[in-house]
């Protein structure tokens, strides 16, 4: 671990960079390689951008190394969009500001990492020690995943919540480690992702089955299991026929009826004559009577042949041959005593 190393382990580990930096190159892919890109974030970049040349890195020079830490440890694509909304003026002013700051207090790395976060969008502690780690390559170490687990995390890298806290104790942590061992940060960067790298489980596929050379599918079974076929009885499938002579009689059309000649005559139902017509039918019921309690006569209904002689329903009021004058009636219904007030009478 980084705090029991010696120097012989530690240059041995550096030298392995390169290799466990190929294997990792395998498995990303992009239009510029993993190598050209580590080449600008450890030569170009500090040699361009540190505090010595006093020059102030644009948004391109800054998705350049975003580039770099993606493909170089873990990929989060949402990211590049991220960075891609800010201006090289904000850029320039968060920079300047950050630096500034971190040459008047080197000690005060929380604030630092603030000044270098806020303003900027998709720029987190991680980033922002990137770009503080190419500003003083000579103190500054990147936060990255393979330190952490390296410096503090006891070489696991599980549970890192990338705050400015955790930054501060891997500064703290390398500044120490590169004063026993009289090495860079950038060398203590390239160690810890040897080593991290070369103790993480190689994940490796399953391996492929050997074709056995028999053909696909469920194997034939041997002629003697095999269940012998019935032997066929020779009739024909389904129900057989019956022989002509137990077949049943197929039944005598019935004959067609003659159409009948026509008469001459009107269709439905002939008219009744004058004489049948005559005969009343008595109405059903109670029979009809006049105020003198005479029935009338059974000629005044109309009959029908083989009826009662009775209607149905209530008789008719008969009304009196001699009728009441209407005056007369007037002057009963005056006499009778009304409802409501009395009429005067004129004296």
């Amino acid at each position: 671990m980084a705090d029991s190393i010696s120097i012989e382990e530690f240059e041995a580990a550096l030298d392995r960079y390169e290799d466990v930096l190929e294997v990792k190159a395998r498995s990303v892919k992009g239009e510029t390689s993993l190598e050209e890109l580590d080449q600008f974030r450890y030569v170009e970049a500090p040699a361009q951008f540190s505090k010595k040349t006093g020059r102030l890195m644009d948004l391109k020079d800054i998705q350049k190394l975003l580039e770099w830490k993606l493909r170089h440890g873990k990929f989060r694509p949402s990211l590049p969009k991220q960075v891609a909304s800010n201006s090289d003026e904000k850029v320039h002013e968060a920079c300047k500001d950050g630096f500034d700051h971190y040459a008047a207090h080197p000690d005060d790395i929380q604030a630092v990492i603030k000044k270098l976060t806020a303003p900027l969008k998709g720029i987190g502690p991680a980033t922002a020690s990137l770009l503080l780690a190419v500003h003083d390559p000579a103190n500054v170490i990147f936060f990255s995943d393979e330190v952490y687990a390296w410096l503090v995390g006891k070489g696991k890298s599980s549970g890192i919540s990338y705050t400015a806290k955790e930054f501060e104790q891997i500064f703290t942590a390398s500044t120490a480690l590169a004063k026993r061992l009289d090495v860079s940060p950038i060398d203590i960067e390239k160690v810890a992702y040897a080593i991290i790298r070369e103790n993480e489980p190689v994940h490796t596929p399953k391996p492929k089955k050997e074709p056995s050379g028999l053909p696909r599918g469920r194997p034939k079974m041997a002629e003697h299991e095999k269940k012998p076929k019935k032997e066929s009885s020779g009739l024909p499938r389904g129900r057989p026929k019956l022989p002509e002579s137990q077949k049943k009689a197929k039944p005598e059309p019935k004959p067609k009826k003659e159409k009948a000649e026509p008469t001459g005559l009107p269709r439905g139902r002939p008219r009744k004559s004058d004489a049948e017509s005559v005969v009343a039918t008595p109405k059903r019921g109670r029979p009809s009577v006049n105020k003198a309690g005479v029935a009338p006569p059974a000629s005044a209904s109309k009959a029908t042949p083989g009826s009662t002689g009775k209607g149905r329903g209530r008789p008719k009021k008969v009304v009196d041959e001699v009728a009441t004058p209407a005056s007369a009636k007037r002057k009963a219904d005056d006499e009778k005593p009304g409802r409501g007030r009395p009429k005067k009478v004129k004296t």
